[in-house]
């Protein structure tokens, strides 16, 4: 008899997920005019100070003062971090409650177009391929303690800029898979070829998530419109101190007020894990 997979194992195996039709109608609208909102902001703030460089992300949406105008786009955001259709999502492939970690919102090139380099999150802050190998070992033993976390993506316009090869986050590459993202001192990572990628058609408000320790890479073509935001949370038992996780205007006087109660709990939440390192740097 055929059984159908759990999510958290269809996950583990396969390593990615797509939830069609999240967010629809006019909340889909709202959701990508406060991104834009924000998004707006920034570009100007980062052409005065970078003029003529471009960019293809922007963290910390959330931050106060984007919202110095306006409490609406603000509520509208935090309101989507703490939403049981993403929450829930989420925890159910942890098998325990989350906390939030971070969001960022990805765009499209102004100026020009590349493609993206091919990795995994891994290597990143792993001094040699030794020490990645290492830290994969840990997570695919499930010792998370120095850190872990899911990458929840919502399109906001149609979008297939992500691509990934399914079942690449359990184990390790392939000498095919190698040559692509690390031979050369990286220097064929950019390259098409990678075998059996699978490029994730979304339609606006479909979700996305998968294992960031796959092999994985976006696209950034200037005509290719992108709007996409991606919400990191950890399971509750590993917080991540780091540039993601230091959010000290959440202790600004009144910064939750006019939010969901249930919002409120849940960032009460993440303040309460990090108020020490935002003040100490634990």
């Amino acid at each position: 008899m055929h059984q159908i997979k759990s999510l958290s194992r269809q996950f583990k195996e396969e390593g990615y997920l797509i939830f069609p039709e999240i967010f629809v109608g006019d909340e889909l609208q709202r959701l990508l005019t406060a991104c834009n909102y924000v998004h707006d902001q920034f570009a100007a703030e980062h052409d005065r100070l970078h003029p003529g460089v471009d960019f293809i992300s922007m963290s910390h949406m959330n931050d106060s003062r984007w919202h110095s105008d306006t409490r609406e786009h603000f509520k509208t955001i935090m309101e989507t971090v703490a939403d049981p259709r993403c929450l829930g999502i989420v925890e159910q492939i942890f098998g325990s409650p989350s906390l939030f970690r971070s969001m960022q919102y990805f765009v499209n090139r102004r100026y020009t177009s590349s493609e993206g380099n091919w990795h995994r999150d891994s290597q990143f802050g792993a001094k040699d391929d030794a020490e990645e190998r290492a830290n994969l070992d840990r997570i695919w033993k499930g010792d998370y303690s120095q850190g872990y976390g899911l990458q929840f993506q919502i399109a906001l316009v149609d979008n297939d800029d992500v691509e990934f090869v399914p079942y690449s986050g359990n184990r390790y590459d392939s000498p095919e898979e190698a040559y692509i993202r690390l031979a050369g001192q990286k220097s064929h990572n950019l390259e098409d070829g990678m075998p059996n990628a699978l490029r994730v058609e979304l339609k606006a408000g479909d979700a996305l998530i998968f294992n960031p320790f796959g092999l994985h890479r976006g696209r950034y073509y200037k005509e290719i419109p992108r709007r996409t935001l991606m919400l990191t949370y950890t399971p509750e038992d590993y917080p991540t101190y780091d540039s993601f996780s230091t959010q000290p205007w959440f202790e600004e006087p009144g910064y939750l007020d006019g939010l969901s109660p249930r919002a409120i709990t849940y960032f009460q939440q993440f303040i309460d894990v990090f108020r020490n390192f935002w003040k100490e740097g634990k």
